[in-house]
C-alpha cells in the first residue's frame, strides 16, 4: 500500500496507471503546490541490481533533458523503503487508450503525434540515450494535442553498466527490432523501429506483429518475416517504410523521421483534426495563398493594387437635393467627359474604316487579338506579371518570367547545396514558415547528412513552387532518395526563400 506522504512533500492521490516499470500515482506537491505524478519502481523479473539503480538512471535520462516532447523528472525520493519517481503530470491518455477507445487513427493525426514524439526521441538520442521500450503505452497525448515520450525505466546512456542478467528481456516484444529480436545490442535505430511500429498501431489498430502469449514465437516472427503492409496508412506509407526498414543500415534517423512526419501533418493539416498550437501553423495561417482569380485574368489581378483602373460611376446613386447647386455643378465634369469619350470613339472608327478600305486586298479589315491579348481583355501589352508570351515576335520584356523560372530553381540548388551540416547560410535561405519550427531540430537532421545531390530541378511560370528530386548522403555513408515540392516566397529584395516543404 502505497503512504500517503513521500518526502515529506508529494501528498498521493490516486492510481492512474500500471505497467511493467512501476506504478504510477497522481500527487500533490504540497510546496510548489502543483499536481505531479509519482511512481513506485519495481524490480524487474530476472535482476539482480538493486531498484536504486534503476530509478537513479532513469531519473538521469529524463532529468537532464527539457524537451516539450520528453515527460520531465523532476525528483528521486526515498519513502518506506521504495523509491519513487517524481514526474510531470500529463493531463490526457496514452496512445495506447486512445487507439482502444477510439479506433484506428487518422493518419494525417498520427503523422503530427509521431513527429512530436520522433522530435524528443531525437534530442534524447542526441544526448547518448536510448530508449528501449517505444511503444503507444509509453506516448501520452495531452487533452490539447500535444505529445510526449514517457517511461525511461530501461533507457540505455552510452557508459552505463547493464542492469538486467544476460539472456533476460527487458522492453515489449511486439516493438523489437529484427536485430534486438535476433539478440542485438540496444542502439538509436531500434527507437526509431519501434515508433514505426507504434505509428503503424495508430492508424491500423493493431501492432506490426500481433501480440502472442509465448514472446519467443512473436521474436521468431519478427526476424523471419516482414510486417503485413498497412491498408489504411495512406499518407503515412512512405514514412513507415522508412522506419520499419529491416536494415539498420538504411533505415531512417530520428531526425530524419521527424523530419518527414512533420512534413506529411503540414501538408495534410486539413485531412484530419490536429491539433494547431505551434508557431508554424500561425506563421502558415499568416502566409495563406491569396484567393485565386479568374482564370482570364489571374496574372493581371497578381500585380500591385496601384495598377488597378480606377472606376468612376457614370451615374449618382440618387438624384441631387432640390437646391442643391454644388451637386448639379459637380455633374457637368461628367457630362464632357461622356462626350469626349464619343468623339474619341467616333473619330477611331472614322481612321479604322478609311484603313480598312485601304488594306481591304489583305483581308486585315480589323487586328487580331494575340492569345496573351485575349487573356487580358485585349486592352494591353502583356507585361512580365501576365506570364508568358503567345509568341517570340512579341515584346522583350516577355523574356522577364524565364528569368524568374531560372532564378527559383537557382535558389533551390544554392540551398541543397549549404545545407549539409547545418549551416547558418542555408538557415538565412528560409522562410518565416519553415524557420518557425526551430533552429535545433532543423541542425540535429542536417547533422547527418554528408551531401546531398539535386538530381532534378524543375519550377513552373506563374507559380512559386519547385519540384526537386533529391538524393541525400549521410554522414556513414549511406543514401536515401526522396522527391519534394518547395514553395518559394519573395524575400523582399528581388531574390526567393523556400517557405514550405512537402513531399512531391
Amino acid at each position: 500500500m502505497q503512504p500517503e506522504l513521500i518526502g515529506g512533500r508529494y501528498r498521493v492521490e490516486d492510481v492512474i496507471g500500471r505497467g511493467g516499470m512501476g506504478t504510477v500515482w497522481s500527487a500533490r506537491d504540497e510546496t510548489l503546490h502543483r499536481v505531479v505524478a509519482v511512481k513506485q519502481v519495481g524490480r524487474l523479473p530476472g535482476e539482480s541490481v538493486t531498484d536504486s539503480a534503476r530509478a537513479l538512471r532513469e531519473a538521469r535520462s529524463s532529468a537532464g533533458l527539457n524537451h516539450p516532447h520528453v515527460v520531465t523528472v523532476f525528483d528521486v525520493v526515498e519513502e518506506a523503503g521504495h523509491l519513487w519517481l517524481v514526474m510531470e503530470l500529463v493531463p490526457g491518455r496514452s496512445l495506447s487508450q486512445i487507439i482502444k477507445q477510439d479506433g484506428p487513427l487518422e493518419p494525417a493525426a498520427v503523422a503530427d503525434l509521431g513527429a512530436q514524439v520522433a522530435d524528443g526521441l531525437a534530442a534524447l538520442h542526441a544526448e547518448g540515450t536510448v530508449h528501449r521500450d517505444v511503444k503507444p503505452g509509453n506516448v501520452l497525448v495531452r487533452h490539447d494535442g500535444v505529445a510526449k515520450i514517457s517511461d525511461f525505466g530501461i533507457a540505455r546512456t552510452a557508459g552505463d553498466a547493464t542492469l538486467t542478467h544476460a539472456g533476460s528481456m527487458t522492453g515489449t516484444p511486439t516493438y523489437f527490432s529484427p536485430s534486438l529480436a535476433r539478440g542485438g545490442s540496444p542502439a538509436p535505430e531500434d527507437d526509431v523501429w519501434a515508433l514505426g511500429a507504434t505509428l503503424y498501431a495508430a492508424v491500423e489498430g493493431r501492432p506490426p506483429y500481433e501480440q502472442q502469449p509465448n514472446p519467443i514465437a512473436v521474436l521468431h516472427e519478427i526476424v523471419s518475416s516482414p510486417p503485413a503492409p498497412p491498408t489504411r496508412a495512406g499518407v503515412l506509407t512512405q514514412a513507415l517504410e522508412g522506419m520499419l526498414d529491416r536494415d539498420p543500415g538504411s533505415r531512417w534517423s530520428m531526425d530524419e523521421a521527424a523530419h518527414v512526419l512533420r512534413r506529411v501533418a503540414d501538408q495534410h493539416r486539413g485531412d484530419a483534426t490536429l491539433h494547431q498550437t505551434r508557431e508554424q501553423t500561425r506563421a502558415a495561417a499568416a502566409a495563406a495563398p491569396r484567393p485565386t482569380p479568374q482564370p482570364s485574368r489571374q496574372r493581371a489581378e497578381e500585380e500591385p493594387r496601384r495598377t488597378a483602373p480606377v472606376v468612376i460611376a457614370a451615374t449618382p446613386p440618387s438624384g441631387p437635393r432640390r437646391g442643391d447647386d454644388r451637386s448639379r455643378h459637380r455633374a457637368w465634369p461628367l457630362v464632357l467627359a461622356a462626350l469626349l469619350v464619343v468623339g474619341l470613339v467616333a473619330g477611331a472608327w472614322l481612321v479604322a474604316r478609311q484603313l480598312g478600305e485601304g488594306d481591304a486586298g489583305a483581308g486585315a479589315a480589323e487586328p487580331t487579338a494575340s492569345p496573351s491579348q485575349e487573356q487580358s481583355g485585349g486592352s494591353r501589352t502583356a507585361s512580365p506579371s501576365q506570364g508568358p508570351t503567345a509568341s517570340p515576335s512579341e515584346s522583350p520584356s516577355a523574356s522577364a518570367p524565364a528569368g524568374e523560372v531560372a532564378a527559383k530553381e537557382q535558389t533551390v540548388r544554392d540551398y541543397y547545396a549549404a545545407a549539409p551540416g547545418g549551416t547558418d547560410e542555408a538557415w538565412a535561405m528560409l522562410g518565416p514558415s519553415l524557420q518557425a519550427q526551430g533552429r535545433a531540430s532543423y541542425d540535429r537532421f542536417w547533422r547527418g547528412i554528408e551531401s546531398v545531390d539535386v538530381q532534378q530541378v524543375g519550377a513552373t511560370e506563374g507559380s512559386d513552387d519547385v519540384r526537386v528530386r533529391l538524393v541525400y548522403t549521410r554522414a556513414d555513408g549511406s543514401t536515401s532518395t526522396e522527391n519534394k515540392v518547395e514553395g518559394l516566397v519573395e524575400d523582399g529584395e528581388g531574390g526567393w526563400l523556400i517557405d514550405t516543404d512537402r513531399a512531391g
